[in-house]
């Protein structure tokens, strides 16, 4: 019987519960949030007569999003005033753009939030909310992880709506 309430003691111990729940909201995180890998290979296309004028209109408007952060045009990489100013095309994929990055900002702030207010709770004298801490941390995990793949998702509408958008403005000044 001194054995099982040993391991009693050791399961109800706060750290081990502080550590299994940071273990199980940083892998909840990284399995909720959308990852998009590098694998778009951007090729150039030579300037051929042979080829359809949308084919290298395409190739020159077209936004890539390569490994999570990187914003190609035509074979140059993009800065973040500059990518502002390439949704100028389409005011609906702006939209989207601004608001991706507002929300992507409020999970990053709610998650700093929630890191810091675990490091004063673990450090603190006071071991009665602990239990509260651990509730608190998988909640404020599991809403960051949603936060940031809907963030993501958002982002990634307003770049198909910006290119087709930019698409259409080709056959605009065609016709």
């Amino acid at each position: 019987m001194p054995a099982l309430l040993t391991i009693r003691q050791n399961l109800l111990n706060p750290a081990k519960y502080l550590l299994a729940t940071l273990l199980f909201t940083t892998t909840l995180s990284d399995t909720l949030a959308q990852t998009i890998s590098d694998t778009t290979k951007h090729k150039d296309i030579a300037p051929d007569t042979t080829i359809n004028p949308a084919a290298r209109w395409y190739a020159k408007e077209t936004i890539y999003l390569v490994g999570g952060n990187t914003y190609i045009k035509d074979g140059k990489q993009l800065g973040r005033k500059t990518l502002l100013n390439e949704f100028s095309v389409s005011p609906a994929g702006m939209q989207l753009y601004v608001r991706s990055r507002r929300i992507r900002n409020f999970t990053m702030t709610l998650s700093l939030a929630g890191a810091v207010g675990t490091i004063i709770s673990t450090t603190s004298k006071n071991r009665d909310n602990l239990r509260g801490l651990m509730w608190t941390s998988i909640g404020v995990g599991v809403v960051s992880s949603w936060g940031t793949a809907y963030a993501n998702s958002l982002r990634d509408k307003a770049f198909w709506t910006r290119n087709y958008d930019v698409m259409r403005k080709m056959n605009e000044m065609n016709e």
